[in-house]
């Protein structure tokens, strides 16, 4: 027993350097090898002018399986290099961009073959004019108010109107800002909350991001 403990843990520090340098030399080997792999290059869309914005889908990244070293794709994972599409010069309506594999962001000194463009091959964007409106929140209440209390409605919020920038067609849809819930639980008089909105539609922001809110919970008339 005494020899085995020693054999195990003597010179430990030497035999788990030793095991270190065994697990590197074949990590090594390994990523030497002939792989394939699939690989998402996140889209940049840039040079759109300050007027316009994009409007509805528009994809995020494109996907392609490369064929190289598993050292050379496990670099180009990690990195993660951008595909960049210009958008200078463009005018709002349709504009369609169709992707190659010379677009793909591949390290010019590599070796790494493109086996397959899986897409999307085409890009479909919409673009629509970039406009400023004052909209109205509108907010939630959850819950039941402590018996004798009511909530009947009654609610405040600094500021009321909240200044929301995108795609001039989705703004002219939207009458009122939804803020997230409110819950007023076992709550009495009333509730201050700090909410942003449930949902901005895509493509837009919102200034204040967060509206103070009171909900009012006055004595119940029963």
């Amino acid at each position: 027993m005494h020899f085995l403990r020693g054999w195990l843990f003597d010179n430990l520090g030497l035999k788990f350097t030793a095991l270190l340098l065994a697990v590197l030399v074949y990590l090594n080997v390994f990523t030497d090898r002939p792989a394939t792999l699939v690989v998402s290059f996140p889209i940049d869309y840039k040079g759109l002018a300050d007027s316009l914005t994009l409007s509805g889908p528009a994809p995020s990244v494109v996907e392609a399986e490369l064929r190289g070293t598993g050292k050379q794709l496990i670099a180009i994972r990690v990195r993660e290099p951008r595909l960049t599409v210009s958008l200078e010069g463009v005018h709002a309506g349709r504009f369609d961009r169709a992707i190659g594999v010379s677009d793909l962001p591949l390290p010019e000194d590599s070796k790494v073959v493109v086996e397959k463009l899986m897409g999307p091959l085409m890009l479909e964007l919409t673009l629509d004019h970039r406009v400023t409106r004052e909209i109205p929140v509108a907010m939630i209440v959850l819950g039941e108010p402590a018996a004798g209390f009511e909530y009947a409605g009654a609610w405040t919020s600094a500021p009321y109107l909240v200044r929301v920038t995108g795609p001039a067609g989705v703004l002219a849809g939207i009458d009122s800002l939804r803020m997230s819930a409110i819950r007023v639980d076992g709550r009495r008089d009333s509730v201050s909350a700090e909410v942003g909105p449930e949902h901005l539609p895509q493509w837009c922001s919102v200034e204040p991001l967060v509206v103070t809110a009171v909900v009012k919970l006055p004595r119940s008339a029963r």
